[in-house]
């Protein structure tokens, strides 16, 4: 349908222009392979085809159509599209808020964190939700309003149709005590190299930072960085073509040995190793799919 009055839409100031915008509709041919660092929470509708995703410790997984997935601020992706790849993607600039009566935080109290990558399936409300959505945004209502108010609605969406079991695994990268204190962390910790940066930007004192978040992550400050730093460095091992020596300098280790010794004691073998294995993992693959 055509939009009506367009010039006075296209010229107000909530209109969103350019990049990042807070729905985004992704297109990308069998083959490609792209990577993304991610500033906003996404939420991402796959429509069409097979993709391989890696994301922390997923790694190269196929994902297929019609499954929904759910990325913090900071995070680190990759997809190798297996066959023309359609995304819808969703991005939250505020605390996520289920409804009124089911908050993030009460989740939290009734299920705690549930480990590894949670996806949901779409359902029929949720495809005629999306194809609406993407409609009008075609049509040219691009409003930061409207997508607030689409946001809403679809939380709404998810409270109504899915089970809080499921809905507590889904959010579980963001489920904690405090969502703003959390969802900021997110957003910072890669741009600083310590705690007492992270203090800084959340305007504590370093105690106060500290007990503040061992309330909500439920873990030191120091212990967090460092396994988020560890995900990074397990994604390059398997993604990037650094050789051992540039990922160390990239992830600001003093030499190889310090790179190595992290890697060791993290996940339980040197980097070089670490390589090879994923290497055999891909080789099986092939072979199967041969097959």
């Amino acid at each position: 349908m055509d939009l009506l009055h367009k010039q006075e839409h296209f010229s107000c100031f909530n209109y969103e222009k350019g990049q990042n915008a807070q729905l985004e509709i992704l297109k990308r041919p069998a083959g490609m392979i792209f990577e993304r660092n991610l500033v906003d929470t996404e939420i991402v509708f796959p429509m069409k085809g097979r993709f391989r995703l890696s994301y922390g410790a997923f790694i190269r997984e196929e994902i297929d159509k019609g499954n929904i997935m759910l990325f913090p601020p900071g995070s680190h992706i990759k997809v190798e599209a297996l066959e023309d790849v359609h995304l819808i993607i969703c991005r939250l600039r505020d605390v996520v808020q289920l409804c009124e009566c089911i908050s993030l935080e009460r989740l939290y109290d009734e299920f705690g964190v549930t480990k590894g990558f949670h996806m949901l399936e779409m359902n029929e409300r949720i495809y005629t939700y999306i194809d609406l959505f993407v409609n009008c945004v075609n049509d040219g209502l691009q409003c930061s309003y409207y997508f607030a108010t689409k946001m809403r609605e679809l939380f709404f969406m998810l409270r109504g149709y899915y089970t809080k079991e499921q809905l507590a695994a889904f959010f579980s990268p963001m489920l904690g005590k405090d969502a703003q204190f959390m969802n900021l962390m997110y957003k910072s910790y890669r741009q600083v190299k310590s705690v007492q940066e992270l203090a800084e930007i959340s305007n504590y004192s370093l105690s106060g930072f500290k007990k503040q978040f061992q309330r909500v992550f439920g873990t030191s400050a120091s212990e967090w960085m460092s396994a988020q730093k560890a995900t990074r460095v397990f994604q390059d091992l398997n993604n990037s073509p650094l050789s051992i020596k540039e990922l160390a300098e990239r992830h600001n280790f003093a030499s190889v040995s310090a790179f190595s010794t992290f890697c060791q004691n993290k996940f339980g073998m040197p980097p070089g190793k670490i390589r090879l294995n994923i290497e055999k993992i891909e080789q099986e693959r092939l072979k199967v799919a041969k097959v």
